[in-house]
């Protein structure tokens, strides 16, 4: 995937899925910045993953891109990063308040937000005839495009942001059988290394991080509750994590651990 860069004077905003045949048919990846941030990049020690914003899908769609956008942040970054579920508030004026109160220094924390449209196309299916009588075979596709604005944790203004899109076939699974990310998931990663690449490459990783994914907040807090409440739990936890085996999701709701390490680094 190519990747260009240029200077950002004004605030952008994320292009209809209409254009994603602008985009080289999902095969390049614009960084947009500032040339400011530059003054601001060998001061970053962290980054907060902003909850993704979908124009598309339910509450189960936007709570698993959350998840899998700070588990990606995670591992990117080496572990210095802050997810959405950590603060209190996210309000804009308030997030400079939250990152202090987690010990971070605001004027040295990024956030990552991201904006994320998808289209639908049908392709004919490639050296098939139709049979006589029958519609010709043919294949569903979702385009995903997203843009992540990056900004500085006290200030309102974008000083960079990345835009890329990806392709899967329609309601195919966030990971392929080879457990590698696709679609919405390949985007969102794309554009995390991206921006880490253009805005904090010191919290790059020299050597691989490993794989974590973690239990939510909201249901550390209710870890007892029965037999009842265990089972939902799990439910809760394959619906974030589908790629999951069932022994580490049964390992990841039975522990009192925040974290389970899928596979070292």
């Amino acid at each position: 995937m190519s990747s260009h860069r240029r200077p950002l004077e004004i605030s952008l905003v994320l292009a209809g899925v209409a254009t994603l045949g602008t985009l080289a048919g999902c095969g390049t990846t614009i960084v947009h910045s500032r040339r400011d941030a530059t003054m601001l990049i060998p001061k970053v020690t962290a980054v907060v993953a902003l909850t993704p914003k979908l124009g598309f899908g339910r509450s189960a769609d936007q709570r698993r891109a959350a998840r899998h956008m700070g588990d990606t942040l995670i591992e990117a970054s080496g572990g210095h990063a802050i997810l959405a579920e950590e603060l209190t508030r996210t309000d804009p004026e308030l997030i400079a308040d939250e990152v202090r109160r987690l010990g971070e220094d605001p004027t040295q924390t990024l956030t990552f937000s991201v904006t994320a449209a998808r289209g639908e196309r049908i392709e004919a299916v490639a050296g098939v005839s139709a049979v006589a009588g029958a519609a010709r075979p043919v294949r569903r596709y979702f385009d995903y495009v997203i843009r992540m604005d990056v900004r500085r944790s006290d200030k309102p203004e974008v000083i960079g942001s990345i835009e890329t899109c990806a392709t899967a076939f329609a309601n195919a699974s966030d990971m392929d059988a080879e457990g590698h990310p696709q679609g919405l998931q390949k985007a969102i990663g794309v554009a995390i290394q991206n921006a880490l690449k253009t805005f904090a490459p010191q919290l790059i990783p020299a050597a691989p991080f490993p794989t974590v994914v973690e239990v939510p907040a909201l249901m550390e807090d209710n870890l007892q509750g029965g037999s009842l409440a265990a089972i939902d739990k799990l439910r809760k936890l394959e619906s974030l994590y589908p790629e999951l085996s069932m022994d580490d999701l049964a390992a990841l709701a039975s522990s009192r651990a925040r974290f389970l390490i899928v596979s070292p680094g």
